[in-house]
């Protein structure tokens, strides 16, 4: 049985002939004008997160150097803080000890101009004790002679005697 073309192109069925066709010019027109428009979408799109991914990584590293030199500046600041802490200590000690030196100081000046007025004061009541003995001396010596004395020898008697007597005498 020869079959001739007449007879396969009867056969052929022409709605799936026409289905085929229609789907290849539907995957060509959609090839040409959507998938390309979006194929580059996707590209731009895949493009525009690239670009936020290496910016995002840049900025944690940007993040990172920046956070190490905080922490340095810290550690910085922390030396610099003892630092002052110490030199505020060691001169807080230097003004304690120039304080009780100077202290001290000034209680041996007291104590020395007290001592300088004790010995003022004690020079002076000797010199009135001596006065005071050389005067009952005087007035003794008058009731012994059973005379006055006239003010002027009595001047001189207490001045001779005082001189006599001289600094040892009633210490």
């Amino acid at each position: 049985m020869e079959v001739g073309w007449e007879t396969i192109i009867k056969s052929l069925n022409w709605t799936l002939i026409l289905n085929v066709i229609g789907f290849l010019l539907l995957v060509f027109v959609l090839k040409r004008l959507l998938f390309v428009r979006a194929l580059a979408w996707l590209d731009a799109r895949r493009k525009i997160e690239e670009d936020r991914i290496s910016r995002a990584k840049a900025l944690e590293a940007e993040a990172l150097a920046l956070r190490k030199q905080a922490e340095e500046e810290l550690r910085e600041a922390n030396r610099q803080a003892r630092k002052i802490l110490a030199q505020a200590e060691a001169e807080a000690q230097a003004l304690l000890r120039q304080a009780r030196e100077q202290a001290r100081e000034e209680a041996r000046r007291i104590l020395k101009d007290a001592e300088a007025a004790a010995a003022r004061i004690r020079e002076e009541a000797l010199a009135e004790l001596r006065k005071n003995y050389a005067e009952l001396v005087v007035l003794g010596v008058a009731q012994v002679l059973g005379r006055e004395v006239r003010p002027e020898d009595h001047e001189r008697l207490v001045a001779e005697l005082i001189s006599r007597l001289g600094p040892g005498v009633l210490s």
